[in-house]
């Protein structure tokens, strides 16, 4: 299975539209789009998220730690956290993709969940922090190991995606672990117990690497599946959360590594951000808008940008702005970004003519 790398935003900040820290940036987008530079200096950030009360969440992988945003300057707010490297050549030695907390959501104003992702396979977990400090003080859930017979299964890793339910009650979080079976995973945040919700093989669903997860009304959730990287084969399921059954799911056409995505506030529609990932280099990713037809099982998706760098996750602030952890020009180095892009709520991409 491909384990791909991603990077977090966690801490705090009520964004205005524009701050005088943020660098306008060119990345391509149609006319009536605006892109920033709201932070810099990061290394393979993973992911993007705001607490109730409006604060930005990052967390900075490759370098063990949770950060807040503000004006462009970066402050730790959970440090310490272990990392690994994602892949080493065997021949080489070379080391690729460092990799620490992937996935940071806030479970109300004061209590913020971090998978703690720079672990080994089937030793994972997600912890709980009601405050600033560092990974040792955080309340953690179980790890999940093997769930199959295959011998190269070693539990759940990689955990990433976290999403939570309006009332806090229920975690979700984006399994790595074998092909043999891929899990999307709960929590209870009650007992912070971490078991298995949803699996795409024993739903017939050939297409594996859960990468994100969304809270998609009262009884359902969208997963975004990248599947093999550099494939078209990208995939968006919904599960209903009470039954565990596959509601509907819809393939991504011109997206080859979906990585992240974001409802678009007060739409039925919903933003993706294509990593285009590569073990080498970072590729230029994309950007899309992607309408989930009811009647349909191929997405309408319009194309933004195409001038990303290796994009993993996205969220809208309150703001209104979307806001895009990337791996900038090198992975594994101070080259990582978070973008925000204006207009997008307002955007309607011009219907085709017939």
């Amino acid at each position: 299975m491909k384990k791909l790398p991603y990077i977090l935003i966690a801490a705090a900040l009520l964004l205005p539209a524009a701050t005088a820290a943020d660098k306008k940036i060119d990345i391509g987008l149609r006319k009536q789009l605006q892109s920033y530079v709201v932070a810099e200096g990061l290394s393979n950030p993973s992911s993007v998220s705001f607490s109730p009360a409006g604060h930005l969440t990052v967390c900075d992988s490759a370098n063990g730690r949770v950060v807040t945003i503000k004006d462009g300057v970066v402050t730790d707010y959970i440090t310490g956290f272990p990392t690994e490297y994602w892949k080493v050549d065997k021949e080489t030695g070379a080391k690729r993709f460092k990799l620490g907390p992937l996935s940071a959501v806030w479970v109300n104003e004061k209590t913020l969940a971090v998978t703690n992702a720079g672990l080994a396979d089937g030793e994972e977990v997600v912890a709980f922090f009601d405050g600033p400090g560092t990974a040792d003080s955080g309340k953690s859930t179980n790890a999940v190991g093997p769930t199959s017979d295959d011998p190269a299964d070693k539990g759940e890793g990689n955990l990433t995606g976290l999403s939570a339910t309006e009332d806090g009650s229920t975690l979700f979080v984006a399994g790595q672990g074998s092909d043999a079976k891929t899990w999307v995973l709960k929590v209870d945040t009650a007992t912070h117990k971490l078991s298995g919700a949803f699996s795409a093989d024993a739903a017939g669903i050939e297409i594996n690497s859960p990468m994100a997860t969304m809270v998609w009304g009262p009884n359902a959730i969208l997963a975004l599946y990248s599947g093999a990287g550099g494939k078209d084969d990208g995939l968006i399921v919904q599960w209903n959360i009470k039954t565990g059954k596959v509601v509907k799911k819809w393939t991504l056409p011109g997206l080859t590594d979906p990585m992240g995505f974001a409802r678009v506030p007060d739409t039925n529609s919903v933003v993706v951000v294509d990593n285009n990932w590569a073990l080498t280099e970072v590729k230029a990713g994309r950007l899309a808008r992607v309408l989930l037809p009811r009647m349909e099982d191929e997405a309408k998706v319009n194309i933004l940008s195409e001038q990303l760098h290796g994009p993993v996750s996205c969220a809208f602030g309150p703001d209104g702005g979307l806001y895009i952890a990337q791996l900038g020009s090198e992975f594994d180095s101070d080259k990582g970004q978070i973008l925000r892009i204006d207009g997008i709520k307002k955007f309607e991409p011009k219907k085709k003519k017939k």
